[in-house]
């Protein structure tokens, strides 16, 4: 996709990423990977035909959202998750990553991930779970060389964790709110 498509895309999706994001993550999925999306929402069918030769899993804590995305996109697959933490847990949680795990199926666990993308679930009311599992996840789902992008890394426990569990040192880009790693 070249940019004017993705433009085109985004609008009519009403997808939230810039295009200038979703075009730094169409480059490192290339013609084809393996897709780990945390969060099913109006980007899901973009991502699917973004990675039409590859592999795309999203992974959702939402059975109400997941619900309304598969009536517009029912090829989706996904996993609904549990993260049981909130938002306000995540200084007490950062260096205990026994507690970050979360229950996924042995696909999701068994396949080498090429490029994670991470925005999901919510995390930008106290109440909610944040960020922490997803990113502590994706640095655990990740091949070597594999491209993670997270999205809102304005906000405090995005970049707290992205700095802890991806690492300053494998962040290659900054694109507004959105950082890319290539994890060696």
């Amino acid at each position: 996709m070249d940019l004017k498509e993705i433009k085109s895309e985004r609008e009519k999706l009403q997808i939230q990423l810039e295009p200038e994001q979703l075009d730094s993550i169409i480059k490192a999925i290339g013609g084809g990977c393996n897709l780990l999306v945390f969060g099913l929402g109006n980007d899901t069918p973009f991502w699917l035909k973004a990675n039409e030769k590859g592999k795309t899993i999203f992974i959702e804590d939402s059975k109400w959202w997941a619900g309304k995305v598969k009536q517009v996109c029912p090829e989706a697959k996904y996993i609904l998750v549990k993260y049981g933490t909130k938002l306000t847990e995540y200084k007490d949680l950062l260096d205990k990553p026994e507690k970050l795990d979360l229950e996924l199926n042995d696909e999701i666990r068994n396949t080498k991930w090429d490029v994670i993308l991470v925005d999901a679930p919510r995390g930008y009311e106290d109440e909610h779970p944040g960020r922490m599992k997803s990113i502590y996840e994706a640095s655990i789902l990740i091949k070597k060389g594999g491209h993670i992008f997270v999205h809102d890394c304005n906000r405090t426990v995005e970049k707290v964790y992205t700095d802890k569990y991806l690492r300053p040192e494998n962040l290659v880009e900054e694109i507004a709110t959105l950082r890319h790693y290539i994890i060696k």
